[in-house]
């Protein structure tokens, strides 16, 4: 059962992860001012939310680090 929820975590916290990434770059390149930080927060993740909070969106930033940080405890607690 350990495994199973563990599994399910890392699943989910990795997937939540991708998807409010692509969707912080995605808004980066189409509402902010220079197009080319969103490309690159895109291909560097850690710039994602360092330019999400500087456009003022920290909500999603906030998100951004949670998932990564939920996906990290889940993938040490997998390999336990």
């Amino acid at each position: 059962m350990k495994d199973i929820a563990a599994t399910a975590t890392l699943v989910l916290a990795f997937a939540t992860w991708v998807t409010v990434h692509v969707a912080l770059a995605a808004r980066l390149i189409l509402r902010s001012g220079p197009r080319w930080r969103g490309v690159v927060a895109l291909v560097v993740p850690p710039l994602a939310p360092i330019y999400g909070f500087r456009q003022g969106w920290r909500r999603l930033s906030t998100l951004w680090i949670v998932c990564l940080i939920l996906y990290v405890l889940a993938l040490l607690v997998a390999q336990l």
